[in-house]
């Protein structure tokens, strides 16, 4: 009887050391998990905050050429403009030439 008391006793202490065992696992393991999901979250916010600024940079070269297009085609629609000016300004002189020199001669 004895031993079979030793023998429940040792089983019982056998099964407190794998329950703790067992615990002390599955705390290493929550920690552990825990900490790969720290980290994937840090990589992944990484990764989400350098395809944002990825996007800004983009998109501030594609206004930056926007503005550029709209610069040119604004100087060059002035020249367009100026070249008229010049043009119509001549014309306008030799009508005017040619209205005096025909008042003057009548």
């Amino acid at each position: 009887m004895e031993e079979t008391l030793w023998r429940i006793l040792s089983i019982e202490a056998e099964a407190k050391a794998t329950v703790s065992e067992a615990q002390g696992l599955a705390a290493m393991l929550k920690e552990q998990t825990k900490r790969e999901v720290d980290e994937i979250s840090a990589r992944a916010r990484e990764e989400a905050e350098r395809e944002a600024k990825a996007l800004r940079e983009r998109a501030r070269q594609e206004a930056e050429e926007e503005r550029e297009r709209i610069l040119s085609q604004a100087e060059e629609n002035l020249r367009r403009l100026e070249e008229r000016a010049k043009l119509n300004f001549a014309k306008a002189v030799s009508y005017a030439v040619e209205i005096i020199s025909g008042q003057g001669e009548g």
